[in-house]
């Protein structure tokens, strides 16, 4: 009988220990980064249009704590990627998990402490738009607090923006202040930090009053470093004439800049000025200022020279014949 003992303690042993979830596969792939790579490849490589079975592959990649697997699959549940519908529960979820540490990443993985990072900052966003998860300012806050103490320089700015609201419990526009002028110091290509300390020297938000010149001088530098929101309040500094000449032209140009950036107010803008300075022309007919404003519109968009010159032809021939018959 004492023989049976090893054999019973073991079989109990097994009970105890926890079951993999039901179609879970506990197995770990054998070649990690060859799959992250052939996924990456399929997501990324145009021609490519069947992506069947990429997510599977990305979420087997998280499973096991590849760092660039779970960025790349936020991505996805985000619906940044071709053929892949969003999925904003899975992304809140994902983000939450590697955030609070439910999730370890590969340690040894020298994105992991970025990936970490960049997951808190989304899941704040993700709180503050309901994005999955239930909509909660404070708890945005809370998690962007947490994310720029972490070292995040774009946590950091995203984080004044909260603090420049004095109707919150939360607004400190002066703190708000110091921290956009520290992050500027430390990495001036952050994303907007230049666009909201201008905004903060245009509107003299936190300050004793407002300096016009100050903010043109903060957009300038946000022009440098492609920052699309600060180059189109630039250009609208130039279109106004405030704390500098009036000049159409180079605001047109800047409104151009910004709109190839992906800038929606400045393609709109960019439209509305080429409109108003054809009609000052003198003899513009009013179907040839449409076509200028509408080629000035296709010029700015991020497209292929190819693609560019398709979209124009239209406008570039009606614009002829007016010219023709004038």
């Amino acid at each position: 009988m004492r023989s049976d003992i090893p054999q019973f303690c073991a079989a109990l042993l097994l009970c105890l220990l926890p079951l993999p979830a039901e179609g879970q596969d506990t197995t770990r792939p054998h070649d990690l980064e060859g799959m992250y790579t052939r996924a990456a490849f399929i997501l990324d490589d145009a021609s490519i249009t069947n992506v069947y079975g990429v997510t599977a592959m990305l979420e087997k990649c998280a499973q096991w704590g590849h760092p660039l697997a779970c960025e790349l699959l936020l991505d996805v549940y985000e619906g940044r990627r071709k053929g892949l519908d969003p999925q904003p529960k899975k992304a809140a979820t994902l983000a939450a998990d590697v955030a609070d540490g439910r999730l370890k990443l590969e340690s040894r993985h020298p994105e992991a402490d970025r990936v970490k990072r960049e997951c808190m900052f989304r899941l704040a966003l993700y709180h503050e738009k309901g994005y999955g998860c239930q909509r909660s300012e404070k708890e945005a806050v809370r998690r962007m607090l947490a994310t720029a103490n972490a070292g995040e320089g774009k946590a950091r700015v995203e984080l004044a923006r909260y603090l420049m609201d004095r109707k919150k419990a939360w607004g400190a526009p002066r703190v708000a202040f110091k921290l956009l002028h520290q992050q500027a110091k430390t990495d001036p290509r952050t994303p907007n930090v230049f666009f909201y300390l201008g905004h903060m020297y245009a509107t003299g938000l936190g300050l004793p009053r407002p300096m016009p010149q100050l903010a043109l001088e903060c957009y300038t530098l946000g022009e440098k470093v492609k920052d699309a929101r600060a180059i189109n309040n630039l250009a609208a500094m130039y279109e106004s004439g405030i704390a500098t000449s009036r000049d159409l032209s180079t605001a047109l140009h800047l409104y151009k800049k910004a709109a190839a950036l992906g800038n929606k107010d400045a393609s709109a803008n960019l439209q509305r000025l080429a409109y108003i300075k054809a009609e000052r022309e003198t003899g513009t007919p009013h179907s040839l200022r449409i076509d200028h404003a509408a080629l000035q519109v296709i010029e700015s968009l991020p497209i292929s020279p190819r693609a560019r010159r398709w979209f124009s032809a239209p406008f570039r021939a009606h614009a002829a014949k007016i010219r023709k018959s004038l």
